[in-house]
Order: structure tokens, then C-alpha cells, then sequence
């Protein structure tokens, strides 16, 4: 009898593990990403059994600053710190996923592209004068990740690659040289880095 029991058990488990494997040619997800903490939503369609096509949504979480933890701490590039709130904004896009391993789904590499919108708003320490930092327009993403399998039920994922922003611009309400030459700074810094990195975590169900 206990036999018996250990192997409906095993024929019960097989039979769920292969429900759980069926192929599922859509499926929709939520992720995280970072090191700029960020979240956002994704419909993923996919064109053969190798490739996935996803559509996604995403906003950062906004950041706040003060003079105890300042927007770039006064050091000789800046001049100043500043106070206020960064990473406001959201961002569309689309992904191209391929699995180019025959034994070996799990893996991917993807490439994407999409149109973003990121801004702050901030107020400088010493001067007083407020910074509006602007930035929006294409991006572009590459990267290789692991899992998000197209199998129906629960799915998830790891993606790590770079991202490629569009420059910021930066205005400010003051009329002097030094809040001119400041801005001019604050815009030069958001440009130090052509590509940031990028990690992201998904969970998503497929049907």
C-alpha cells in the first residue's frame, strides 16, 4: 500500500509538472528594476517558440533630496548641493527576445528601444535658485537574461544589459552667471555616462 501511495504521488507530480510546462503563447508581468529603483508592467506575445516580443510600462521611484543628503554634495565640479525630488517621469518600449540556445531555453538575449520622459526638480543650496532638469526622447536597451520560459502558469525572469538615455537639458530662474555656469553643470554631470547598467526582475503568469 505505501508503494502504491509513493507511486500515485510520483504519477501526480509528473502529470502537474507537464501541466505546468504546456507552451503559452502569452503571458503579462510585473517587474523591478534598477540601480534607479523603478517598476512597471509587460504583455509578452510570442512570434515563434525562440523569440518573444514584449510591450512594456515602466516609472522610476521619484527621489527626494536635502541638505543632509543633498543632489550632488558640494564638491569643486558643482559648487553646491541642491535639495528637491529626481526621477520623475515614465518610459514606453518594446523588446525583441531570442533564446538561441537549442538546449538551453532559459537563456536570452533581447534588444529594445522605446521613448522616455525624466525630469527633476531641485533648488540650490548656497544660490537658492531652482534647476529644472528635462529629459526626454528614445532610448535603447540590450542585455542577456534568464528564464521568463513560455510555459503556461507562473514565469520569471532575471535580465541585466545597458541602457542608453537621451541627454537631459537644465534651466534655472537665475540671471546670473554663477546660476547660468551652475545649470551648465548640472546638465554636464547627467551626461557623464553614455550607457548606465541595468537589472531587472519579472514575474508573470502565461496563458
Amino acid at each position: 500500500m505505501k508503494k502504491l501511495h509513493i507511486l500515485l504521488l510520483f504519477i501526480g507530480g509528473f502529470s502537474l509538472s507537464a501541466i505546468a510546462q504546456d507552451y503559452a503563447e502569452n503571458s503579462f508581468g510585473i517587474y523591478t528594476s534598477g540601480p534607479a529603483q523603478a517598476f512597471g508592467l509587460q504583455w509578452n506575445h510570442q512570434i515563434t517558440e525562440k523569440t518573444t516580443f514584449t510591450a512594456h510600462y515602466g516609472q522610476p521611484v521619484e527621489q527626494s533630496w536635502d541638505a543632509d543628503a543633498p543632489y550632488y554634495p558640494n564638491d569643486d565640479q558643482t559648487g553646491q548641493g541642491y535639495s528637491g525630488t529626481t526621477f520623475q517621469g515614465s518610459w514606453t518600449g518594446v523588446v525583441l527576445n531570442h533564446r538561441p540556445l537549442e538546449n538551453f531555453d532559459a537563456f536570452r538575449v533581447y534588444v529594445g528601444a522605446g521613448v522616455v520622459r525624466l525630469g527633476g526638480n531641485l533648488e540650490g543650496l548656497t544660490d537658492g535658485h531652482r534647476y529644472f532638469i528635462n529629459g526626454h526622447g528614445p532610448f535603447q536597451s540590450m542585455g542577456v537574461g534568464y528564464g521568463l520560459k513560455p510555459v503556461k502558469g507562473l514565469q520569471w525572469g532575471v535580465d541585466v544589459g545597458l541602457l542608453r538615455v537621451p541627454g537631459f537639458t537644465t534651466q534655472t530662474d537665475g540671471i546670473d552667471a554663477a546660476a547660468a555656469q551652475a545649470s551648465m553643470d548640472l546638465t554636464m554631470r547627467n551626461h557623464e555616462l553614455p550607457f548606465f547598467p541595468n537589472a531587472q526582475i519579472t514575474v508573470a503568469w502565461g496563458f
